[in-house]
């Protein structure tokens, strides 16, 4: 099948898949004539979801310098959104796959937070692309971005914090190692910040990013970056399991005082011999004769 727009004509290779309840379908896609992929075209049949999806997706309401949107247009009763289509490795396979090392997962993320700047995309795609399935890599670490509306409906409800939220957990999991190790505080500190969102937004994650990036990756090269001891790491445990032994004693302290009253104390109502009181106050008891 092929789509014809003004001088362009986009032939449909495949079918991706369909989402937004059936209303999108996305095709990757290439130029008539032209070899391999190069677009993933999204065939919108609902026109009042166009409608939402015009202010997104047109030229004339973006920065241009979002060059991975190639055109929007209306054609045969449907709206149609052009994409860059990127082809190879993704994100996810890279870090389940690859046992890429600190150094090489220093630059990943660099990478992608440069080419988010670069292309300047409204909120809504910067939350797509930063899924693992979206974010391609290169042989030398480059990234690019596939765009497949994966949470459409989801939208027109985007905010930054969202996107924030999103590189906290790719953080998370790129430097796992590096985190459960606690071998590098300055990214300890770096994915702390992120988790407890005290960045307002993206630019504030990439300054922070770029700040302790040189730093990092020199104590990696100078193999400055190395697993906290055992000892280091077992007092850092008993540092946080501390409140609960102290609460475990504090208790044990109650309990072994209220016995030791219990079985040392006498007892009048237990004892044949009792305890005689002579006097209550001012009032003096009489002693009865056996």
């Amino acid at each position: 099948m092929v789509i014809k727009f003004q001088n362009s004509q986009y032939e449909l290779i495949s079918k991706i898949k369909s989402t937004g309840s059936g209303a999108i379908e996305l095709y990757a896609a290439s130029d008539v004539g032209g070899e391999g992929v190069k677009y993933t075209i999204a065939s919108v049949s609902d026109m009042e979801l166009a409608r939402k999806l015009v202010p997104v997706t047109t030229k004339a309401n973006i920065s241009y310098s979002f060059k991975d949107l190639h055109a929007s247009f209306n054609a045969d009763g449907r709206y149609y959104v052009v994409f860059s289509h990127a082809s190879g490795r993704t994100l996810q396979q890279v870090i389940e796959r690859e046992n890429c090392n600190l150094q090489e997962r220093l630059l990943l993320l660099k990478n992608i937070f440069s080419q988010i700047f670069l292309l300047n995309m409204p909120e809504c795609f910067l939350y797509e692309i930063l899924r693992k399935d979206n974010i391609i890599v290169g042989d030398d670490l480059s990234v690019r971005f596939n765009y497949f509306f994966t949470e459409v409906d989801y939208y027109w409800k985007v905010q930054e914090k969202d996107c924030i939220s999103r590189i906290s957990g790719m953080v998370q999991e790129l430097f796992a190692k590096e985190r459960e190790q606690k071998s590098s505080k300055e990214l300890m500190k770096f994915s702390k910040d992120l988790e407890e969102g005290r960045f307002a937004y993206m630019w504030d994650c990439y300054v922070a990013y770029d700040n302790i990036y040189e730093t990092v990756l020199t104590k990696s090269e100078r193999k400055e970056i190395e697993p906290r001891r055992f000892w280091w790491r077992a007092w850092e445990k008993l540092k946080q399991i501390f409140p609960k032994i102290r609460a475990a004693l504090a208790a044990a302290l109650i309990i072994s005082a209220a016995l030791y009253l219990l079985f040392t104390l006498p007892n009048p109502a237990l004892s044949d011999n009792g305890i005689t009181f002579s006097q209550i106050g001012t009032l003096e008891i009489e002693k009865q004769a056996k």
